[in-house]
């Protein structure tokens, strides 16, 4: 006795439609998957650190030396911003050479507006990186985007450099070494701090200031209910040809 087995032709119709739901589901899913990728962080020139001449894009001003204390890490840097806000384009302030109870403030040339009052509201600070090497990278899109960038150099033989960040997204670089630049005979600074990304003096902190925007978060949900749709999707369409 000759078995003979029964094949279902599924009309070319048919195929296609299941085809064409195949595609839009796998599309709805590889869109929400891409739209929730983390980028890979560009390579960045670190923010300068120059207020004399033509003063390096974003930097507020420079502290020389960098104050200690005041009530920690943000605080202090807040202080600081607020003492540099005020001042007039290009200008410096306090004893030269400076001492970690009286500064040397300098102000850079670029105009900001506006510079609102630097507060510790959310501010996101970095500390203890004395023992590191090479230059330093701040990626905005795990804190979200800030008015100010406070960052000290060793404290009593560095300096601060202070940026308006504002606008400024994807990853920040930042060197990881800066030390006074000093003229003449009597060791007078500048207020120019020079970085590199080795020697003198390491970065012993960063501070976020003033949170402008909060960071974006990948919508993960999301993603689980498109997959559940899609595949959803998909066996609606099965049944419907198994039926055909």
């Amino acid at each position: 006795m000759t078995k003979h087995m029964q094949t279902k032709i599924v009309p070319s119709q048919k195929m296609l439609l299941f085809a064409a739901a195949v595609c839009a589901a796998l599309f709805t899913f590889g869109q929400n998957a891409d739209a929730n990728r983390i980028p890979m962080p560009p390579v960045a020139t670190p923010l300068g650190m120059q207020v004399t001449a033509t003063s390096s894009p974003n930097l507020l001003g420079t502290v020389i030396p960098g104050l200690l204390g005041n009530g920690g890490q943000a605080a202090r840097d807040a202080l600081m911003t607020n003492n540099l806000r005020p001042m007039v384009l290009g200008a410096h302030s306090g004893p030269n050479p400076g001492s970690a109870a009286h500064p040397f403030y300098s102000r850079s040339l670029n105009a900001f507006n506006p510079l609102p009052a630097a507060t510790t509201t959310n501010a996101v600070i970095a500390s203890g990186l004395s023992g590191g090497t090479g230059n330093v990278a701040i990626d905005l899109s795990k804190y979200g985007t800030y008015q100010y960038l406070v960052a000290a150099y060793d404290g009593p033989n560095g300096g601060v450099a202070v940026w308006d960040i504002a606008g400024l997204t994807g990853t920040i670089t930042i060197f990881g070494f800066a030390h006074p630049e000093i003229v003449g005979p009597l060791h007078l600074r500048t207020g120019n701090l020079l970085g590199a990304n080795s020697g003198q003096y390491r970065i012993t902190g960063w501070t976020l200031l003033n949170q402008t925007s909060p960071p974006s978060v990948p919508d993960g949900g999301a993603t689980v209910m498109l997959l559940g749709a899609a595949l959803g999707a998909l066996g609606v369409a099965r049944r419907y040809l198994l039926r055909a």
